[in-house]
């Protein structure tokens, strides 16, 4: 048969004896090269597609296994802008608000110098989701406060300098409603406002209002109730004329009462505003409202408790020239079981640790100034260098009290001042930590920020004139760390040396 076979069936033994007619006789004909070629790479390509969705397929997707979905960090640059404040977890995105570059490259590139914006981060990959540009400098943001609702979370409302307030979509980064007035001459519009609390509702529109102080020169301010659903004011009766200054407003819902501080030259004495428009006085104390209870310990301002302990964090003097810190964590019984004292120094808020099995403590971030030195730190007008060292330190006890306390990242900053003016602010990074769960899979991940200047040299501080810095750049940088998944890892490491 020449070059042909038979192709064998599972009926050939038996056959094999019988006559063959021709027409029932199979035969085939050996693979060519090219076949052979085109048939193995054929195969390749399916294994190599199998591989893809099994490994290399993106979780959004595809159903990812638990190490990928678990497996959340990363680290983000913002290149020309100076975060502040604390950083808040909405709808899966990290919010916070910014003020642009004083010096450098950036200056007045990307945000006004004398304004700033608001900047969202995917939570789980760090991408930018969305920017908002201000022609002023805010000063404050908070998502927890609002009662009026956009793509199904609460609204963020963000104050700013000169009586700026608005209400921000925080998926979209959408503005819903600005601060207004229906009428300037009963009603001013604010020329400087403290940061609103909630009341219950005053017009009538199912959506709970605001209230804050609004100044506008000594011995004339007002009360200025806002509407939380449009953002107009509602009313804004003056205040008593013997307030040089006003402060500390808070609202007694038992009574439908304000009460606020008045000070003069002589002294001050606590002052009360009833809200008669409010029908109801039913409405949830305000811890209740903002913060879910199991949460609550994590975000009340100023916290220094974490199960049986407590820290105490005393910073005084003003930095960097003549600051100090003094740090004790104490026991159940009072007693400082551990403490930390520094010059040239400042502690941030200390945030506290609740963590599964029993395992609570704080985390502290501290940014500690680098001795004066004899070379020249400062430009022909004046800017000054600073290089300040930032130590995160991680205290924490197990379910017996055994207290670990690990140095778990440095990171070195260069700072830009000029009079009392600097960047980083310090007090734009008292809140530069977060604790939060990003990918809802019950352990809580590290979302810390820090800005610096990047000098254009190998050694800052040789600065000759004022455009030295001119070529530096501000960047403001994001990480997240599987603090909680990392805890064991991060003692294990540092045990070793």
């Amino acid at each position: 048969m020449g070059d042909y076979q038979r192709l064998q069936t599972e009926a050939e033994g038996e056959v094999q004896n019988a006559p063959q007619p021709r027409h029932n006789v199979y035969y085939v004909k050996p693979m060519s090269l090219l076949h052979r070629v085109a048939f193995i790479t054929s195969i390749l390509v399916c294994i190599v597609v199998v591989l893809f969705f099994i490994w290399g397929l993106p979780c959004e997707m595809s159903q990812c296994g638990q190490e990928n979905v678990n497996s959340i960090s990363w680290d983000r640059t913002l290149i020309g802008l100076e975060l502040k404040g604390r950083m808040h977890l909405v709808g899966g995105n990290l919010i916070a608000i910014l003020r642009g570059a004083q010096w450098g490259k950036s200056k007045g590139v990307r945000f006004p110098v004398n304004g700033g914006g608001v900047v969202a981060l995917i939570g789980k990959t760090g991408t930018e989701s969305y920017w908002v540009r201000l022609n002023v400098l805010p000063r404050y943001i908070d998502c927890s406060m609002s009662e009026l609702f956009a793509n199904g979370v609460r609204t963020c409302l963000v104050v700013g300098e000169n009586g700026y307030l608005s209400a921000l979509d925080p998926i979209s980064g959408r503005t819903v409603w600005n601060i207004k007035t229906p009428s300037v001459k009963t009603y001013p519009q604010p020329k400087d406002i403290d940061v609103p609390i909630p009341i219950p509702d005053m017009d009538s529109d199912g959506i709970g209002d605001l209230v804050t102080l609004s100044r506008f020169t000594k011995e004339h301010h007002r009360l200025a109730f806002i509407s939380g659903k449009t953002g107009y004011l509602i009313k804004e009766p003056p205040l008593s004329n013997d307030c040089l200054q006003v402060t500390d407003l808070k609202f007694d819902y038992a009574t439908s009462t304000l009460q606020y501080t008045c000070s003069n030259h002589i002294m001050s004495r606590q002052m009360s505003y009833e809200v008669k428009e409010i029908k109801s006085r039913s409405m949830k104390t305000l811890d209740k409202v903002i913060i879910p209870e199991e949460e609550h310990l994590r975000f009340v301002e100023g916290n220094n408790s974490a199960g049986e302990h407590k820290v105490i964090v005393s910073n005084s003097g003003t930095c960097p020239n003549d600051c100090a810190v003094s740090v004790n964590v104490t026991d159940f019984r009072n007693r400082t079981i551990w403490s930390y004292h520094s010059q040239r120094a400042y502690i941030m808020s200390p945030v506290s640790l609740h963590f599964k099995h029993s395992i609570s403590g704080f985390l502290l971030k501290i940014w500690q100034w680098h001795s004066p030195t004899e070379k020249k730190t400062k430009t022909a007008d004046g800017i000054s260098v600073e290089l300040i060292k930032e130590r995160i330190i991680l205290i924490t006890f197990n379910k017996s009290g055994n207290m670990h306390v690990v140095n778990a990242s440095q990171t070195d900053i260069i700072q830009l001042c000029y009079d009392n003016e600097c960047q980083p602010h310090l007090s734009f990074q008292t809140q530069s930590a977060l604790i939060a769960d990003l990918n809802g899979d019950g352990t809580q991940d590290l979302i810390s920020y820090f800005v610096t200047y990047k000098a254009n040299n190998d050694d800052p501080l040789l600065i000759s004139d004022k455009h030295s810095v001119d070529q530096w750049e501000l960047e403001s940088r994001v990480r997240v760390v599987r603090l909680e998944a990392e805890l064991p890892k991060l003692y294990e490491a540092v045990s070793k040396h």
